[in-house]
């Protein structure tokens, strides 16, 4: 091959790249996860996949061949799986239906925002952007015909060697050991003639393509996408508010942005609720157990070492503001708090309320959240409740739900920190812990 003309992989990454800084400008709300996946190339796959921490894989025939795009299209399918959370949403369905559901949700989606049919026989299912995604994926598990393919571009075979017959000599030869038998041929699943059902990359394929990304550096990427994702749809919303205020829509269909927040408030938990479930369910400890100990054990001026915890019943510990401006806005996010905690398992919740002082300190059942009565509602300082939690050795996460008009520690505390911003103005932008925009 001449030195001037670029191999198909070489090109296919190339491609990958152009087609994603389309994309950030086509769909500018994925553009942070447009800059956090990471391209590599393989024929493993028919077209393209995407790893929970923001690996993209691309066949290097497709991207070095097909139209540029169709391979938008493609790039914004899997980043749209890393919004919308399709490794999250899985539950206990199985991840093949829920990928395949996701995939019909998608598609529809995309070929009214980017105005085309779905390229390379992607799965098409009209009216898929408004339909549930449980209600999908319970209708897939019910049918008898298997799991569609995600993508069902025509692949070409790899030939398969044809051995010619041995010689006499040749036998003899090897029967004595002087030459090796010729091997059998080997298996090469990269020629895509493995599993093509699905585009999701699991955990162990990512850390066996990536294996110079350890544990911990995976974790942390899963955690930028995570940030991206709620990002994106958050931003989605943003423009959808703007177009009404202004009168002003994109493309000939009027209800191309409307339906795609209809998609994400039917199929899945508004961004807010899916980052709020996501910290609830990382930060959760539970009870104790020695068969694990306590990261926090060495603060103890006893020297008591405290046993682990498993993952089962815990508290969770939230800093209310209720200075005056929180007024009308507490009830309806209290009662929404009250179904995540039954859902990541908290048995109680340690609220305490804030205006300049801690003007209540308690504990109560989630049950409770839903009719519980707040307290101040004067100034905005929470810096008093945060750091009487601070001086708890067993407080590791804590809630902050604030309209962001507040005063608060300068000094990250010992313990991971959600801001709930309740309503609030998207300059709150404090130098610790991660923002969450809550709309009531």
């Amino acid at each position: 091959m001449p030195p001037d003309v670029p191999a198909p992989e070489q090109m296919a990454v190339e491609n990958a790249a152009r087609a994603l800084r389309l994309v950030s400008a086509t769909l500018p709300h994925l553009s942070g996860l447009a800059h956090t996946v990471r391209v590599r190339v393989t024929k493993k796959y028919p077209v393209a996949a995407i790893g929970a921490s923001g690996l993209m894989l691309v066949n290097p025939t497709v991207f070095s061949e097909a139209p540029l795009p169709d391979l938008v299209f493609v790039v914004a399918h899997e980043l749209m799986h890393l919004a919308l959370d399709t490794f999250g949403r899985a539950g206990h369905s199985e991840p093949k239906l829920v990928n395949v559901a996701h995939d019909y949700v998608i598609n529809d989606i995309l070929s009214v925002e980017l105005n085309r049919p779905v390229p390379f026989g992607g799965l098409v299912r009209h009216g898929a952007r408004q339909e549930s995604l449980e209600a999908l994926t319970a209708e897939l598990a019910r049918a008898a015909a298997g799991t569609p393919t995600c993508w069902t571009i025509e692949q070409k075979k790899k030939p398969k060697r044809v051995k010619a017959p041995k010689t006499a000599i040749q036998q003899e030869l090897e029967r004595l050991g002087l030459v090796s038998p010729d091997p059998d041929e080997p298996e090469d699943d990269e020629d895509g003639s493995g599993d093509r059902v699905g585009d999701m990359i699991g955990a162990d394929e990512e850390a066996e393509r990536e294996p110079e990304l350890g544990p911990k550096e995976r974790s942390a990427q899963r955690e930028r996408v995570r940030r991206e994702a709620v990002r994106a749809v958050s931003l989605k919303e943003l423009r959808e508010r703007m177009d009404q205020a202004t009168g002003q829509g994109r493309g000939e269909d009027g209800g191309a942005t409307r339906t795609l927040m209809e998609a994400v408030a039917t199929a899945y938990h508004p961004p807010w609720q899916l980052a709020l479930q996501h910290w609830l369910d990382e930060v959760a400890p539970g009870p104790r157990s020695y068969a694990k100990a306590s990261r926090r054990g060495a603060d103890r001026a006893d020297g008591v070492i405290l046993a682990g915890r498993k993952r089962e019943g815990w508290a969770l510990h939230v800093v209310m503001d209720t200075s005056g401006s929180m007024l009308n806005t507490l009830p309806r996010i209290l009662g929404l708090l009250a179904s995540f905690c039954d859902a990541a398992g908290v048995t109680q919740v340690h609220i305490v309320q804030c205006d300049v002082g801690v003007t209540a300190d308690e504990w109560i059942d989630p049950a409770e959240l839903g009719s519980y009565k707040a307290t101040g509602f004067g100034g905005s300082d929470v810096s008093p409740a945060m750091d009487e939690l601070a001086a708890d050795p067993e407080v590791r996460a804590v809630l902050v739900l604030t309209d962001g008009l507040i005063s608060y520690p300068q000094s990250e505390p010992p313990y991971r920190v959600l801001w709930g911003l309740v309503n609030g103005s998207r300059s709150f932008h404090p130098p610790y812990g991660t923002v969450v925009h809550v709309y009531t």
